[in-house]
């Protein structure tokens, strides 16, 4: 039925002849009864999700506390406690949305839903691992230490869950030695069980969690390396990038995960047995191993040479001892002097790299493989489907698809704009649909009053190569707004001429432009750069700069320009100023709102109306100091900014300086101001943010380390992280599983919770 009939159903039950005389008088009674329909149609709905409301799977939001209260489940913190970012609203009406909040992991729905499951089994190890990855969304896998003690055996009760003596000539259990999947035995540690210490001991079980996420990414180029024509990079970028193993749950429900099933890189001498292990097989063996093959198949990383799939062996079929590997493990860094012997490729998973035998004749690489990453930031292969723009809001949309195009869709993003130029640039959608990259020449001239956005379809990141390293904007088009959504950009963004508004949606503008192949950034050259003069006339007085879950480049815009807008970004300095004017290093930009972001370097605003849970890595300078605030920030010593609230380390001093004054005035002391300096100096020693990497292209890029100072990894409004990864919840995630372990874990144990990344 269409919405219309539904709309005048009341009304068509009327007979005919009071319609008649309804349309006669102009449809006075057709009007009142649309009104009396519409709350109908309310008190029906309502009606129907009553019984909904009696089963946690399909009750309203409202109700799962009430169910949870019948099952005695202590809710935990989740989403719904998350308020929405009213910035984010306003600035991104166009996208499907309209839900623009961050995924948290934890589903209260679930955990209530899953409470009667859980007690069940309480007390069970397989179901205590099952549990942390549950209440985290981590990779998890538990271990309780007692089994892993050294001890002198009973003949009549032996054990042997542990290896006493360690086989040093057994390369990949020695290589698992004090990790999460350690099978060695160990002296007792008497200590309470923390990230370093204490596991080993008759009352502790450990929790290992993988903070890191493992990403897919399928059929995409590999990048060859510039010294030999048969070296390769697993990147499309030709930086080292470990190999991440893909999430899988385990095999079987009541045992415990193994290293196949938790999202963490790849061990060089896990892979070597992995291949050793596929050899001794009996023929007839599979196409795949454990780890390499393709993924449907249960694979973590796969290459393809020449379009066709390269298999572990020349011949899987042949007996061991003729046995003729294909795949083999070997370390390429630094890249060996020669090229490999035979039809082989070798791989070394730990730096992401490849070398081609000699046995081939010239290849063109493919590869599938699973990267690692924080979260759901920048360009990647994750769902953001209610970050793309509305397609309906569109005049147009073009799909580009580098091989094997379908009638319609082009094969280069080149042909895609020229389409849209011979249309008379209209309102636009350009989506990209694979991982593969794109070496193109890309100048863009936006239309006045006309939108054009090149976007990544959903689950999908292209490598957006530009041929003169940057993708340019041109020409005078005020009213005009570009926007570059789920692109992995190897360069920067150039507006040469007047534009209204560009948007950055989870992308990345590579900070250096491109890198090297030790991983390190090719250049100082800005992400954004946007032209202030032209031939001598102020321009991009209305440009406006929005950037959401981005990670960019050095950003340089006019000082006059309108605003400036960073929501759950990473802007990277790469050694020099990360935010300034264009053509200065210590200009300011205009008029500035922050939120959730991490900024590497110093950066000058001319005004700062927001900036909420920020980690700024360098001074911040600001012009107009009377209007704004800064909250729950890290600000460096020595910044000028509006008025702060809760930022560290000021808070910290000031809480420091109030006590030892108090303490000064029992004992009838007055503190100096050498003394009230020196506690400042001591604490912005220690309260300092520092990160598992500050380099572009590494797994544990910007996350914060584990000993990090509490304030800064709780100093957020809602006691999550500051910077970037705050929309994570990683806090509250770790609260969430304490919480839950409290009431699941058996009486005398002692739980230590872990983090491998």
């Amino acid at each position: 039925m269409s919405n219309n009939n539904k709309m005048f159903k009341i009304y068509e039950l009327m007979p005919a002849v009071y319609r008649e005389r309804d349309a006669a008088e102009g449809y006075p009674l057709r009007a009142l009864l649309q009104i009396i329909q519409e709350q109908a149609d309310i008190l029906h709905t309502d009606i129907r999700q009553l019984w909904d409301d009696y089963f946690i799977e399909t009750c309203s939001p409202w109700v799962i506390p009430y169910i949870g209260d019948l099952v005695s489940n202590n809710l935990l913190y989740d989403a719904s406690r998350i308020e929405p970012s009213k910035i984010a609203e306003e600035l991104f009406r166009d996208l499907t949305g309209p839900d623009l909040l961050p995924d948290m992991a934890i589903r209260v729905r679930a955990d209530v839903a899953k409470t009667i499951y859980y007690r069940r089994r309480k007390g069970i190890l397989p179901m205590l691992e099952e549990l942390a990855r549950d209440v985290t969304g981590w990779g998890a896998h538990a271990v309780e230490f007692f089994r892993l003690l050294e001890w002198t055996q009973n003949l009549n009760h032996l054990r042997f869950e542990a290896e006493d003596c360690i086989d040093l000539r057994n390369i990949e259990k020695v290589d698992r030695l004090d990790g999460a999947f350690d099978i060695w035995s160990h002296t007792v540690d008497v200590r309470h069980p923390v990230q370093v210490e204490g596991w080993h001991n008759i009352m502790n079980i450990g929790f290992f969690l993988w903070r890191l996420q493992s990403y897919p990414l399928i059929h995409a180029q590999a990048r060859q390396s510039d010294s030999e024509s048969w070296r390769y990079h697993f990147s499309p970028l030709g930086n080292p990038a470990p190999l991440f193993n893909a999430w899988r749950r385990e095999g079987d429900e009541s045992g415990l995960s193994t290293e196949l099933h938790v999202p963490g890189p790849i061990r060089p001498a896990f892979f070597y047995d992995d291949l050793r292990r596929y050899r001794l097989q009996e023929p007839l063996r599979s196409d795949v191993t454990d780890l390499y093959g393709i993924f449907d198949q249960g694979g973590s990383f796969y290459i393809e040479r020449n379009e066709s799939g390269v298999n572990p062996a020349i011949d899987p079929a042949a007996t061991p001892d003729l046995f003729e590997p294909q795949i083999v493990c070997q370390r390429l860094s630094p890249w060996p002097a020669t090229q490999p012997t035979g039809q082989i490729i070798a791989v070394d998973v730990e730096h992401g790299r490849i070398a081609v035998g000699n046995g081939f004749a010239d290849s063109e690489i493919n590869v599938s493989y699973h990267y690692g990453f924080s979260a759901n930031m920048g360009g990647g292969t994750y769902e953001r489907g209610k970050w793309m723009i509305d397609p309906s809001l569109s005049d147009l949309q073009l799909f580009v698809q580098q091989d094997s195009p379908p009638p319609g869709t082009f094969s280069t993003i080149g042909a895609a704009l020229a389409e849209w130029t011979n249309r008379s640039k209209p309102n636009t959608i350009i989506t990209i649909l694979d991982n593969r990259t794109y070496i193109e020449q890309l100048d863009i001239e936006p239309a006045d009053y006309a939108w054009l956005a090149i976007e990544a379809a959903n689950n999908v990141r292209p490598h957006i190569q530009p041929n003169d390293g940057h993708i340019r904007i041109t020409g005078t088009h005020t009213d005009a707004t570009v926007t570059l959504s789920g692109l992995l950009v190897e360069g920067g963004v150039e507006v040469d001429g007047d534009l209204g508004m560009l948007r950055l949606i989870h992308t990345t503008l590579v900070p250096g432009r491109s890198l090297n192949e030790d991983g390190l950034p090719a250049t100082t050259d800005p992400g954004v750069l946007v032209a202030d003069n032209d031939t001598g006339v102020n321009i991009n007085a209305n440009f406006e700069l929005h950037a959401a879950f981005s990670i960019i480049g050095p950003i340089r815009m006019p000082e006059h320009a309108q605003k400036l807008y960073l929501l759950d970004c990473i802007v990277d300095g790469v050694d020099s100023s990360a935010i300034s004017a264009t053509g200065s290093t210590d200009r300011p930009v205009p008029s500035t709102t922050i939120e959730r972001t991490t900024i590497f370097g110093r950066s000058f605003y001319r005004s700062l109306e927001l900036a909420t849970e920020v980690i700024f890595i360098g001074l911040v300078t600001t012009e107009e100091r009377h209007k704004g605030c800064v909250r729950f920030s890290y600000v460096p010593y020595g910044s000028q900014t509006p008025r702060r609230y809760r930022c560290q380390p000021d808070f910290e001093i000031a809480k420091a300086i109030r006590k030892a004054k108090d303490l000064a005035k029992d004992d009838g002391i007055t503190l100096s101001s050498s003394d009230l300096d020196e506690i400042s100096d001591k604490i912005r020693e220690w309260l300092v943010p520092t990160f598992t990497a500050e380099d572009y292209g590494k797994p544990g890029y910007s996350q914060l380390r584990i000993n990090v100072p509490v304030h800064i990894r709780t100093g957020a409004e809602d006691g999550s992280e500051m910077g970037a990864f705050c929309h994570l919840k990683q806090t509250q995630r770790e609260t969430n599983l304490r919480i839950r372990l409290e009431e699941y874990l058996p009486f005398g144990l002692v739980p230590g919770i872990i983090y491998v990344t």
